[in-house]
């Protein structure tokens, strides 16, 4: 069993079907309201622990309410999501990187994160340049940097491009000043990047669980080596607004539980 990262980094874009599933009706003025009160009931479920978890990454407007002081109050370190968001192809949408380190900073967070989507493998190298590009400056302001290069898990190509991106990634951390955690897509390769994970400027390589259902997510990181889990939609599953607190928090311990198990350093 080991310790994993809570991805609560939902934006604007992906809450409204997070509400959805939470069983919760919404409108475009309360939705994030709503959606960090979900966060707030699940970091303070008797599991929700620095034993089980040691970081939680959160959206903007999460670490605004306050949500940095809660998981500090735990001993869970906070992750602030920087980016705004992809283009179509993937890359990064523009955003104030230096005013996000400033803020993460401020506001007591330990590191970042930015993900951008490989959907092709033309357009994989100059993802790569662009988040280790914002890598390094986030490393060099003394925060962690989560790189994350999602392969999306219906792609037809999945196979082909998670073959890719690990030879590039390991290129890419030749050049890269520091140490930061590489955040990817669950693989069809069983242990395709524990080399990753044994390089000595990676702290961690940890799995998105990337739509697969609690258990398949988790099976999927029980096949592979020293990586550890960074869900969202597995730690969530079954949780709904309307269930008791007893309830709740029976079915986000066993959420927790699954993937502590799953998960490896």
């Amino acid at each position: 069993m080991s310790k994993f990262i809570a991805a609560m980094d939902h934006s604007g874009g992906s809450t409204g079907s997070v509400l959805e599933r939470y069983g919760c009706e919404y409108t475009e003025e309360n939705k994030m309201d709503l959606v960090n009160e979900m966060r707030l009931r699940m970091i303070n479920s008797p599991q929700f622990t620095s034993q089980n978890i040691w970081a939680a990454i959160l959206y903007k407007d999460s670490v605004d309410k306050g949500l940095v002081d809660v998981l500090g109050n735990k001993g869970i370190e906070a992750i602030l999501k920087v980016d705004s968001g992809c283009h179509m192809n993937g890359m990064l949408k523009d955003f104030n990187l230096d005013e996000m380190i400033d803020y993460a900073i401020t506001k007591g967070c330990t590191g970042t994160k930015m993900r951008s989507i490989v959907k092709t493998p033309m357009i994989l190298n100059a993802i790569l340049d662009q988040q280790f590009e914002f890598a390094t400056v986030i490393h060099a302001a003394g925060l962690m940097p989560i790189i994350e290069p999602e392969v999306p898990i219906d792609s037809d190509d999945k196979i082909m491009l998670e073959e890719i991106l690990a030879r590039s990634l390991m290129s890419m951390l030749e050049k890269f000043p520091g140490e930061c955690i590489l955040k990817v897509t669950l693989p069809e390769r069983q242990n395709l990047y524990l080399e990753l994970a044994k390089h000595p400027k990676v702290k961690k390589v940890v799995g998105l669980s990337g739509g697969y259902p609690t258990l398949e997510a988790c099976q999927r990181l029980m096949d592979q080596q020293d990586m550890t889990a960074s869900f969202s939609r597995a730690l969530s599953e079954g949780l709904n607004v309307n269930q008791s607190n007893d309830d709740f928090n029976q079915r986000i311990t066993e959420n927790i539980e699954a993937i502590c198990t799953a998960s490896r350093t």
